[in-house]
């Protein structure tokens, strides 16, 4: 695996990354993270990934690490030594798609898979939906590795990483016939809870143990930091609070 990074963020330096990692002749596939402050539009960079004759998939996000330096502006790009299989996933907002048999189509031929990379926009409407899919389709023998990609900006924008250029509300996956393992893990603690979802649309908590969400929200914060969150200011303390799902041996999802 070859690992190199550009820290100018600049659409030469995109450019110039990830064609230095397809110089060796090692690589096969591309995984490509960049970061949000690169300001990285369809028009900048679908002409580039057009041009990539190697399989990839990757995502724009708010930061990225490489070797424990975290980045908001830079490329971090990884050369696999294996040819990946892509299946898009589009319009994941779509109250009208089944994504299990989206998903059963793309697993038809697939052979034998051991890691599954998913990436996903982080402000589509139906991720939860897509996740059931995708483990009643593949299962949960294989490793799943991946996120939600998008901007700190808080709405959907172009953000997954493709040879077709950048989508939105959309997934990527990727099939790797190569075992893989977790070696980190978020870090992050409960401070309260645990609290049921009592109504929701989609992607929005409405109520929590019957209560509109966001007094649950805003209580269990100011009896932690005596901080009130507001709309103005939602996002400066929302980020440092993410609602965590229970799992059972294991870490919560965030």
């Amino acid at each position: 695996m070859i690992i190199n990074i550009d820290k100018s963020g600049t659409a030469r330096g995109f450019e110039d990354i990830i064609q230095a990692t397809l110089n060796n002749p090692a690589v096969k596939s591309l995984l490509i993270f960049s970061g949000d402050a690169n300001n990285l539009s369809p028009r900048i960079a679908d002409p580039i990934l057009k041009r990539i004759n190697a399989p990839l998939i990757g995502g724009i996000f708010p930061s990225i690490i490489y070797e424990k330096e975290k980045l908001d502006l830079g490329t971090v790009v990884i050369g696999l030594p294996v040819t990946i299989e892509i299946a898009p996933i589009y319009h994941l907002s779509d109250n009208d798609i089944d994504f299990s048999s989206q998903l059963d189509d793309k697993a038809n031929g697939l052979g034998q898979v051991n890691t599954i990379f998913v990436f996903v926009d982080g402000f589509s409407r139906r991720i939860s939906s897509f996740i059931d899919g995708l483990f009643t389709v593949f299962g949960l023998e294989n490793n799943y590795i991946g996120g939600g990609a998008g901007s700190l900006e808080m709405t959907s924008k172009p953000c997954l990483i493709t040879n077709e250029g950048l989508l939105q509300d959309s997934a990527i996956l990727a099939f790797l016939k190569l075992s893989s393992g977790v070696g980190v893990s978020h870090g992050w603690e409960s401070v309260s809870g645990p609290f049921r979802v009592t109504e929701a649309d989609h992607n929005i908590i409405k109520t929590l143990d019957w209560k509109p969400a966001f007094e649950v929200y805003d209580q269990t914060i100011w009896e932690h930091s005596n901080r009130h969150i507001v709309k103005e200011r939602f996002f400066d303390v929302a980020k440092e609070y993410p609602f965590g799902i229970a799992k059972i041996g294991a870490e919560r999802v965030v």
